[in-house]
């Protein structure tokens, strides 16, 4: 299998993307989908997020964003690399939408999945360019217990969730139509939270949370069925974030101690021993996000008094630099981040339920605001 480097970046990013780069992408393995996930374990450190959070991908000169809409519909947003006017589009109507979406994009399609209504997951995507959004549903009532996450490469999408009786769930589509194929990775109590996934080489990632706090992580090369369990941690209680690069896996949440810690994880290819690291240690965390490019690795999440906070560290190196990228009441749920070039974007919901953008230059510890959508534009 191919996991990833032990990548850490500083605000090494990118700035948002032209048009809404969408491509129906869909297949069995795949590049890193920058997803945030708003849910957490039981009895989890955040109390009550007052909205689902986004989830954002970054293509050519624009960056997109899809969230949670007032009742409970699915919205999407875009804007132009550079500037500041974001253009909405509504991708799903009211009673479709129950969770967080996840959100890829490759070539001239967007995919977007969210947990529909009844317990279902559906999936959306339109051509870019265009605001036509095609429906599709994954699977039926009772099958989808958390918010999915997705990755694309190649000539297919796969998505992830939480099924029935805390079970982990895998989907798969062949690009271009419309069947999608169901596979069980693990049985009762194995998933606890929303999961997070990552492609690199010939297979796929998977983490999640378990039965008692336990980190786990799954794999399975392409074009197989056979899921190969680890355990990675345990006493951990936030949806878990990923990304790979290189020969290693990355993977960040957040611990149970008292108070709650922010943790780092990674493993080399091929071995399944698990380095841990803290990050930080305060209140008030939510579900991160992370991103890696160059010799870096970023993480995002929600901080004490309902700040957005950011960390960074080299390669290679324990030292993680904190910033504050936006002081109190600013955030109010799980951040969503991805990187192109030299920027790093982080979009998050304020605590109006309005869908804010923030962006920095490499290197630089300045980050500029922007209001995508006002007070109630988030559910």
């Amino acid at each position: 299998m191919t996991l990833l480097d032990t990548m850490r970046s500083p605000a090494a990013p990118s700035r948002r993307k032209g048009q809404a780069s969408r491509a129906r992408f869909r297949r069995r393995l795949a590049a890193v989908t920058v997803t945030a996930a708003a849910l957490t374990a039981a009895g989890a450190v955040t109390p009550a997020l007052a909205a689902t959070g986004p989830s954002m991908t970054a293509n050519n000169g624009s960056v997109n964003i899809a969230v949670q809409g007032p009742n409970h519909s699915l919205r999407f947003y875009w804007a132009v690399n550079g500037t500041t006017t974001w253009h909405r589009e509504t991708v799903a109507g009211a009673g479709s939408t129950f969770s967080a979406p996840s959100m890829t994009v490759n070539g001239n399609v967007v995919n977007i999945a969210a947990q529909g209504p009844n317990h279902s997951l559906r999936f959306y995507w339109a051509v870019n360019g265009t605001a036509t959004w095609h429906r599709e549903t994954v699977a039926g009532a009772g099958s989808t217990f958390s918010a999915p996450s997705m990755t694309a490469n190649n000539g297919s999408v796969n998505i992830a969730a939480q099924g029935p009786n805390h079970s982990l769930r895998f989907y798969w589509a062949v690009n271009g139509t419309a069947t999608w194929h169901p596979e069980t990775i693990a049985g009762s109590g194995a998933a606890y939270t929303a999961p997070s996934m990552t492609v690199n080489g010939n297979a796929v990632n998977i983490a999640t949370i378990g039965f008692f706090s336990e980190l786990r992580f799954y794999w399975a090369l392409n074009g197989t069925a056979t899921w190969h369990e680890e355990h990675v941690a345990n006493h951990v209680v936030s949806a878990p974030s990923m990304t790979a690069n290189g020969n290693a896996v990355n993977i960040a949440a957040v611990g149970d101690a008292a108070p709650p810690r922010l943790l780092f994880f990674w493993a080399i290819n091929g071995t399944a021993t698990w380095h841990a690291e803290t990050i930080a240690s305060t209140d008030n965390f939510s579900a991160p996000s992370m991103t890696a490019n160059h010799g870096s690795v970023n993480i995002a999440i929600q901080g004490p008094g309902t700040r957005l906070r950011f960390f960074w560290a080299v390669n290679g190196t324990a030292t993680w630099h904190p910033e504050t990228v936006a002081g109190g009441s600013s955030t109010a749920a799980a951040p969503s981040m991805t990187v192109n070039g030299n920027v790093v974007n982080i979009s998050t919901v304020g605590t109006f339920n309005q869908l804010k953008f923030f962006w920095a230059v490499n290197g630089t510890a300045t980050w500029h605001p922007e209001t995508v959508a006002g007070p109630g534009s988030v559910a």
